[in-house]
């Protein structure tokens, strides 16, 4: 008997693969200065630290950790169970303007499109009933809006699976949309949430960085 990890093998360059045609994707589409252009996964994120990855090429491909590796399998293997092959083409975007007129351009890259529902896929080892995270919220609401469906956030969890929801009239108004693409692209929120600081490798050099409270 010896130690062997052909299959492993196997498995981490197929994920490399998908990951990396979603990543050039969203780093094709992104403009950080005008005519602005980010995916929803983009707007939601810390602008700092995409700005460091746009400059640097600094995006991470592989999981780096054991609940990112659970995530990517879950979505891949979800895909796959209803019919909605991994890498199909599922790009739809829209123009939205702020009350100062600057005009945004938001691409939406759903997991699923199944009938008349959006579907996105999420793992976390989060307790139930902290379910579903905002983030999570505000990336389904947006994928509503731009393709107008009702949409469908499916969790699996170490705890058990979750299931929301979300009929067609729960999207994220217009508005709301260009309110959160400007507070990416026009007032650079950094971080967009401070529990990001505590995943990003640029901690050591970023003056945005949230250290995390210590519990007394």
């Amino acid at each position: 008997m010896r130690v062997d990890s052909s299959i492993w093998g196997i498995i981490l360059e197929r994920i490399y693969e998908e990951r990396i045609k979603t990543m050039e994707k969203i780093y094709k589409s992104l403009s950080l200065e005008p005519p602005y252009s980010a995916s929803v996964t983009t707007l939601l994120s810390c602008y700092a630290k995409v700005g460091y990855d746009k400059k640097f090429g600094g995006y991470r491909v592989l999981p780096t950790n054991f609940n990112m590796l659970l995530g990517i399998l879950f979505d891949y293997i979800a895909k796959l169970l209803i019919g909605s092959k991994p890498g199909e083409e599922r790009h739809f975007t829209k123009e939205f303007r702020d009350s100062e007129g600057i005009v945004y351009k938001i691409h939406a890259g759903p997991d699923a499109v199944l009938k008349d529902e959006i579907i996105e896929f999420k793992y976390t080892s989060l307790p139930l009933e902290k379910l579903p995270l905002e983030h999570h919220e505000y990336q389904l609401r947006i994928y509503m809006n731009i393709i107008g469906l009702k949409g469908r956030l499916v969790y699996l969890t170490p705890n058990g699976v979750r299931e929301f929801l979300y009929e067609k009239g729960e999207a994220l108004s217009d508005e709301e949309v260009a309110n959160i693409a400007r507070s990416f692209h026009v007032e650079n929120r950094s971080p967009r949430y401070e529990w990001e600081c505590q995943y990003c490798v640029y901690r050591p050099i970023c003056p945005y960085y949230v250290k995390k409270e210590e519990k007394t």
